[in-house]
């Protein structure tokens, strides 16, 4: 559906902060649920972005909800958004694909988030604030390369979550990667049933997976990939699971996910 830009701000030098105006756009989306975004007419790129949703702001002059979303300059197809200005048009789809979901009782919520995952984990921090969420305490876990990459500090705060933060360079936190203050965390800390939450890139998750696995610990997975379409028809994100027969079996990350059970997937 065709939208407009509402603001487009740099937050920092490799990051900014998407807002655009949709008309008709659900009010409400489930953590971890994403949009399908490019400028009209482009032809190079060509194909869409997919980005997760970081807030849906209500309309304030009856036009439609603000979608937000964070994201870091890297390619092609994110430069192009970085210079799209106030105004513009721009299309949108979404919401797309599930969301984190809270099946069972869980006293304690460990939510792990590196770089561009942290988004979806901040609007999840946001969402377990009110009822009819049972949490009785969120422990946020934030690493990146440097400072740069902590990203949604203020988002935590304000959902009154206890944040613990590493970065490899040492420029925020602690020096070292996520994994090396969540094991320790997790190995020390019982608190009550505990169920952990994780969006960023693959090498954390893949780690997270296993502290999951190894201290038995139900784990929900968001996972990023690139994608054509956000719906199963070009079959472009297939990720490979866990299968019982002689072969692969294969999900669609935009159709089945992007949040899966951690012990669900092949790392």
């Amino acid at each position: 559906m065709r939208a407009h830009v509402a603001f487009n701000r740099r937050t920092s030098a490799a990051y900014r902060h998407l807002g655009i105006v949709v008309a008709g756009f659900p009010p409400a989306f489930g953590p971890g649920q994403f949009v399908m975004v490019r400028p009209p007419f482009s032809v190079d790129p060509f194909l869409p972005r997919a980005f997760s949703i970081y807030r849906i702001t209500p309309p304030a002059d009856g036009t439609g909800p603000t979608v937000e979303i964070l994201y870091k300059v890297l390619g092609k197809g994110t430069q192009c958004l970085s210079r799209m200005e106030d105004g513009q048009e721009v299309e949108i789809l979404g919401p797309l694909g599930n969301s984190f979901t809270l099946q069972d009782r869980v006293d304690i919520a460990v939510l792990v988030a590196g770089g561009i995952g942290v988004p979806p984990i901040a609007a999840l921090a946001r969402h377990l604030r009110h009822p009819p969420s049972a949490i009785r305490h969120c422990v946020v876990f934030l690493g990146g390369k440097t400072s740069e990459d902590i990203l949604c500090v203020k988002d935590f705060e304000e959902a009154s979550a206890t944040l613990h933060v590493a970065t490899e360079d040492g420029s925020a936190g602690t020096r070292g990667l996520i994994t090396d203050i969540v094991e320790p965390f997790l190995r020390t800390t019982d608190l009550g049933l505990r169920t952990i939450f994780t969006c960023g890139p693959p090498g954390m998750l893949a780690a997270v997976a296993r502290l999951a696995e190894q201290h038995e610990i139900p784990c929900q997975t968001a996972v990023e990939a690139n994608m054509a379409c956000g719906f199963g028809a070009c079959m472009g994100c297939a990720i490979e699971t866990r299968s019982n027969g002689p072969g692969p079996t294969y999900k669609l990350v935009c159709k089945d996910g992007p949040v899966f059970d951690s012990r669900e997937l092949v790392w």
